[in-house]
């Protein structure tokens, strides 16, 4: 079979595995592109040379593979987010788990030239909670995923260093949903009541580019080091916003002769992935162990604040002008009615970092088994400014895994990692900055398989 018709049919096969699993998942930035990789915690990336994930995480690291290669695999994940109030109120933004795919195909041209393309799913999350619970403006759901595109090329200078690079194609989606507080109203000029704004869910997608660069690096064939770096994407994304159940939207329509509770929007936002940095090592200590390593930097920095943008074919200020005098007794009224036209999050995040060690034990010619510890830091700087939608914390990972070398051209790859969330969890309430509640628990379990095979 030519090298056109087994790519090909390696890409069927991966589009399909992609198209049937749900790429919604927990979390914002997804590692997980490598079900091998999951059972050493990602330590030595790119570099060990076994399995294709090299496309994504170091494309110089494509000159360790040998002919022409397809990969398919796929994580599922699942988390827990519980959450307790000091009011009593208490609630879980657990979504049931979800599935993370990922297929790689790579060619070896020549001694010098080797080719690669990936599909994955680098960022995702999804959290949701009751509308109705006591910080629905913290956030009510969120669905965030991406599909990347991503072909490489790989170059060998020497026994010693070797280029590679890439350039992205991403697809982002993303669904946001968030209670809009209340209003105070006065609709007989005496009495007052507090009129819901309403339950708000946006709804908005792109495409955008980026690129991805590797260097690996051989003092000897025993001990490689690589360093990756791969770029930011801004999405901005055009949508749709569905604003529903609005107690103050009906108020005024049916008081201008237009009842109404319920409205959309056209939106747009504006989202900026981090750029990463990624430093890793390995060294074969001998013929059955191997050790490895891995620090990676990512400038969370870039998601600094949110702002969602909606275009209204009702003019809410013209409205608003009919009501009788009086009748809006909020001092914080045109601030809230504001977020009908744009909604601003204060995400105030930073960098973080992710520290790894891993090692492989080699049991025989047919089974190697892995493990791995990591620890990653939280892009929360201020826990005033966390969201319920993306309650993150710092997370110690905990991993092991395993292959099955079925014949020389066939192998079949899991592994398994536990993240404990560690340090602050707390909740503040997003109009008084007062602290509400906070997190008895936020970990996550994941579980990875993956086949390889070298035609």
């Amino acid at each position: 079979m030519s090298f056109m018709k087994k790519s090909a049919a390696a890409l069927v096969l991966t589009g399909v595995s992609v198209a049937v699993s749900t790429a919604f998942a927990a979390g914002f930035q997804l590692t997980e592109q490598s079900s091998l990789g999951l059972g050493r915690a990602y330590a030595g990336a790119g570099i060990v040379g076994d399995d294709l994930s090299a496309v994504h995480y170091n494309p110089a690291g494509m000159t360790l593979l040998e002919g022409t290669r397809f990969q398919a695999g796929t994580t599922w994940i699942s988390i827990n987010a519980d959450y307790d109030g000091i009011d009593g109120d208490s609630e879980n933004g657990r979504l049931k788990g979800q599935m993370i795919p990922a297929g790689y195909v790579t060619h070896q041209v020549n001694d010098k030239i080797w080719l690669g393309f990936a599909m994955t799913v680098p960022f995702g999350m999804g959290t949701e909670y009751d509308r109705n619970w006591s910080q629905n403006q913290r956030g009510t759901s969120s669905k965030i995923y991406t599909f990347d595109m991503n072909p490489n090329i790989a170059y060998k200078v020497s026994d010693f260093i070797s280029l590679g690079a890439g350039v992205s194609v991403q697809y982002a989606k993303a669904k946001l949903g968030m209670g809009m507080g209340s209003l105070t109203v006065s609709p007989d000029g005496k009495n007052t009541r507090d009129l819901s704004i309403g339950h708000a869910k946006l709804e908005a997608d792109s495409w955008d580019w980026g690129f991805n660069l590797g260097v690996m690096i051989s003092p000897t064939d025993k001990l490689r080091f690589g360093l990756a770096y791969r770029s930011a994407i801004t999405h901005d994304a055009d949508g749709h916003t569905n604003l529903t159940n609005s107690q103050l939207l009906e108020t005024i329509t049916t008081g201008v002769g237009m009842p109404m509770n319920s409205l959309t929007v056209n939106s747009s936002a504006s989202l900026k992935t981090p750029d990463t940095v990624m430093l890793t090592g390995t060294w074969e200590a001998t013929d059955q162990l191997r050790l490895s390593g891995l620090i990676r930097w990512a400038n969370w920095s870039n998601f600094d604040t949110l702002k969602i943008h909606n275009s209204s074919p009702v003019d809410m200020g013209s409205l608003v002008g009919k009501l009788p005098q009086g009748f809006i007794r909020d001092p914080n009224a045109i601030d809230k009615l504001g977020q009908l036209s744009e909604t601003k999050i204060e995400n105030a995040w930073q960098d973080t970092w992710l520290f790894s060690i891993g090692a492989d034990y080699k049991i025989n010619s047919d089974f190697t088994v892995r493990g791995g510890i990591a620890y990653e830091t939280s892009p929360i700087d201020k826990q005033d400014t966390r969201m319920a939608v993306i309650p993150d914390t710092d997370r110690l990972w905990l991993s092991l895994g395993a292959s099955w070398y079925a014949t020389k051209d066939l192998q079949f790859d899991m592994g398994a990692t536990y993240l404990m969330g560690v340090g602050d969890k707390d909740l503040y309430d997003r109009v008084g900055g007062e602290k509400v509640g906070e997190y008895d628990t936020l970990d996550a379990y994941l579980l990875g398989v993956q086949m390889q095979y070298r035609f």
